[in-house]
């Protein structure tokens, strides 16, 4: 009898254990179930005790039944609890990355942005040396056509003898005419010596650009085209000091008005060839035909007796300017002809009034 009461107990505190297992709340049947077998054995010893054990005892195993109904936790939602933390984890990682890959993104963008402003601000400054190194060329110089060469001779005022790609080339400055030094007819007109020296020293010897014209070359065979020293073109320094006048030959015309403008001002402060009246026109030099001040301190002398005018040959022609000349020749004359006037030759090329 004693060994199954105590089977009775042992089984009765497993039961209650599952229960327990199943939700802590059963516990408190357990309790009372110890607490009801514990009076069940002092009754048993004829000790004290509160009446009724056994009931104790089985309502501590109802209760924790009914404990366990109540609190127990659906399978389904036992099962969903763990996917659901699982979820809730992944998820928080998720926004963990979802973060950083901004926060990455972020610099990125930001890392990008400045290397565009540093190639912008890069870019700017190569703008900027481009267009300082073409500040001293006039505005509308090609200056992706310049050609590099070596100056080897200076001819006269206006013409230089070059060295360009391992040739040499005559060169005619295009829209500048300077008195002549060498002429065989005509000698050595004012200022032409002052010309050719200041081409001399700043050109002789140099590295030059040179920009060729529109028409490349002369009927001479000579190169037509603009110089440029340390970015200035001499052909615009020529006209500044007064050495030269514009003369024009289209279609070489490309910086006609700048030349014009230049030339304007060389005369308005009558420097050089422009400090002698009536030496320069539009059709050359007249150093003949100028008029010498007397000095001064001394009187003027007495004008000489007038002489009779040499006759003129049968065929000899006379004509006022270049207009009238080319009325009868159009395409101008040379110096063997007897209409050639060296008033008429504005580029000193024995040439009178061509086109």
């Amino acid at each position: 009898m004693k060994a199954i009461r105590y089977a009775f107990i042992t089984v009765g505190v497993l039961f209650l254990l599952t229960t327990v297992a199943v939700t802590p709340w059963a516990a408190a049947g357990l309790f009372l179930f110890l607490y009801g077998c514990y009076q069940l054995t002092k009754q048993r010893n004829g000790k004290p005790h509160l009446p009724k054990p056994r009931w104790i005892a089985a309502f501590g195993i109802l209760l924790s039944v009914i404990l366990a109904f109540i609190f127990v936790e659906p399978v389904e939602e036992a099962t969903h609890k763990p996917i659901e933390t699982e979820e809730k984890a992944t998820d928080h990682k998720q926004e963990k990355l979802t973060k950083k890959e901004k926060e990455l993104a972020e610099r990125e963008q930001a890392l990008a942005k400045k290397e565009k402003e540093l190639a912008e601000k890069e870019k700017l400054k190569e703008q900027k040396k481009e267009a300082d190194k073409e500040k001293a060329l006039p505005a509308d110089s090609p200056s992706s056509g310049l050609i590099s060469a070596s100056v080897t001779r200076v001819v006269d005022g206006d013409t230089i003898k070059i060295t360009i790609d391992g040739r040499q080339e005559t060169v005619r400055l295009i829209l500048v005419d300077t008195p002549e030094t060498k002429h065989p007819r005509l000698g050595v007109q004012p200022f032409g010596q002052e010309a050719s020296a200041f081409t001399e020293e700043h050109l002789s010897g140099k590295e030059i650009k040179i920009e060729p014209g529109i028409q490349e070359r002369d009927r001479y065979g000579r190169l037509l085209a603009y110089v440029y020293i340390d970015g200035q073109m001499f052909n615009q320094l020529l006209l500044e000091q007064g050495l030269a006048r514009v003369a024009v030959y289209p279609p070489n015309t490309q910086h006609l008005d700048e030349m014009k403008e230049i030339e304007a001002a060389a005369k308005a402060k009558k420097i050089g060839i422009w400090s002698i009246e009536n030496y320069a026109d539009d059709d050359g030099y007249h150093a003949n035909e100028t008029k010498q001040q007397a000095p001064a301190d001394k009187p003027p002398s007495a004008p000489p007796a007038p002489q009779p005018e040499p006759a003129q040959p049968a065929d000899s022609e006379s004509y006022q300017n270049c207009t009238e000349l080319r009325k009868v020749h159009p395409d101008g004359v040379p110096d063997s002809h007897p209409a050639y006037e060296s008033k008429h030759d504005r580029d000193n090329d024995r040439w009178a009034c061509e086109r």
